[in-house]
């Protein structure tokens, strides 16, 4: 008689163990909808939430949460609800992504962070994928050390954004002077200027190339150089997803961004659902022939427009 009793003890530990576990996973599914719902409706920097009714919006998501099995379809569900305010700069990113994220490139099968390319004719091209710490020495650097340098090509195409920090930099690197790069409108307003070069700043010929896929710091810089009158600017409208984004920590960790600013222009400019249209509109595909950048090396080269 012992040996049954024995088998069905284990059973109902085993079940229990499954219970609390189950019990576990909702309970972590609750805290991260919850805090990402809280975080939304305190932070975003429209207080009318893009018209949304917030509390409607948590009563039709958070049963989905809770019911999520597992961590993709929780942060799913989040991310539906956060693209209620339809903006670039509002979303959920989980623990996994995240440790994605870190891998190094090549794990990732992406292309490098940086690229230098010195092309015939004394024509430097860079490329960076994001605003990360370091970018403006580097940027600086290829400048400073390419032999008869006769003009600069920014490729942008493939750049996502990053720190504003380092936007401003960057930015500086093409101006003299400080100069207002972007407002920013929130609980607080902020005036955001480049850090300006002085004699350093690299004045001669300038392009910068962009497209769909260049988004938030790296549609401001284009639009600066090209409004400033510092660059020839080529290639296709960009994705219009500027706004000025803050991280948080969820439970679990995850993270949440979240658009603490609206972002204009020095002269008002809204490029959020909008992007930057370049002067010189070329398609921007580098196969089978990367027509944007012949564009940008012929107008460096002063050939016919």
């Amino acid at each position: 008689m012992r040996r049954p009793l024995q088998s069905a003890l284990l059973v109902c530990l085993i079940a229990m163990a499954g219970a609390g576990a189950v019990a576990r996973e909702d309970r972590l599914n609750e805290r991260v909808f919850d805090r990402a719902w809280e975080l939304a409706g305190d932070r975003y920097w429209d207080r009318s939430l893009g018209g949304n009714d917030w509390g409607a919006i948590r009563d039709r998501f958070y049963p989905q949460a809770v019911a999520a099995r597992d961590e993709k379809q929780l942060y799913a569900v989040v991310n539906r609800m956060l693209d209620q305010l339809d903006d670039s700069h509002v979303y959920a990113t989980s623990p996994s992504q995240i440790a994605w994220s870190k891998e190094p490139p090549e794990e990732r099968d992406m292309p490098p962070a940086r690229r230098l390319v010195r092309l015939d004719g004394g024509l430097l091209l860079l490329s960076f994928n994001q605003f990360d710490p370091g970018d403006d020495r580097w940027i600086r650097q290829a400048i400073e050390e390419t032999p008869g340098l006769r003009g600069v090509i920014l490729d942008l195409r493939g750049n996502g954004g990053g720190r504003d920090d380092v936007l401003d930099k960057v930015a500086g690197i093409f101006t003299p002077e400080r100069r207002v790069l972007i407002r920013l409108t929130g609980k607080r307003s902020i005036e955001e200027k480049t850090r300006g070069s002085g004699d350093r700043a690299y004045l001669g010929p300038l392009a910068v190339v962009v497209g769909p896929d260049t988004a938030s710091a790296a549609e401001i810089l284009a639009f600066f150089l090209d409004e400033n009158g510092r660059a020839f600017s080529v290639g296709q409208r960009s994705a219009g997803a500027v706004t000025g984004g803050v991280d948080h920590d969820l439970p679990g960790g995850g993270r949440i961004t979240i658009a603490e600013y609206d972002i204009r222009t020095a002269n008002g400019v809204r490029l959020e659902g909008n992007g930057f249209t370049p002067r010189y509109r070329v398609p921007t595909a580098t196969e089978p022939n990367d027509l944007a950048l012949a564009k940008a090396v012929a107008l460096l080269k002063g050939e016919p427009r």
